[in-house]
């Protein structure tokens, strides 16, 4: 994917900043009332989003099992993974629902201000 390896601190704010993105690319798709190219726009962008996820993913768990934040747990890891995978597509397409696009953000930025906060107090070092 990339030839740097970046920390789960720095995987983590790159998701979040995701978060933000997917809002403003909502947003902008229903106002404009645009409709994405699913080849061009939509796939590459879910691939390459999926690559961070499985990366951070993999640095997440060994860092909960090294490190045993108090409030950051497995199950939170699995809702979070499955839910940027839906919105990131979802954040292209209008017809999406609104009400359930903000929910599904909100609860993924929490989770991963939650493990950053953590990473703040425990560190992230996870071998």
């Amino acid at each position: 994917m990339r030839g740097i390896i970046l920390s789960l601190a720095d995987l983590s704010k790159q998701l979040l900043g995701e978060c933000d993105d997917c809002i403003i690319r909502f947003e902008s798709y229903r106002e404009e009332d645009k409709d994405p190219d699913f080849f061009q726009e939509v796939r590459p962008h879910a691939y390459y989003i999926d690559e961070l996820l499985l990366e951070w993913e993999n640095l997440v768990r060994k860092w909960i099992q090294v490190k045993r934040p108090k409030y950051v747990h497995p199950s939170q890891i699995n809702s979070l993974v499955e839910s940027m995978k839906q919105f990131i597509v979802q954040s292209y397409y209008k017809g999406t629902s609104k009400k359930r696009f903000y929910k599904s953000i909100h609860s993924s930025k929490y989770t991963l201000e939650t493990i950053i906060q953590a990473i703040k107090e425990v560190g992230d070092e996870h071998a």
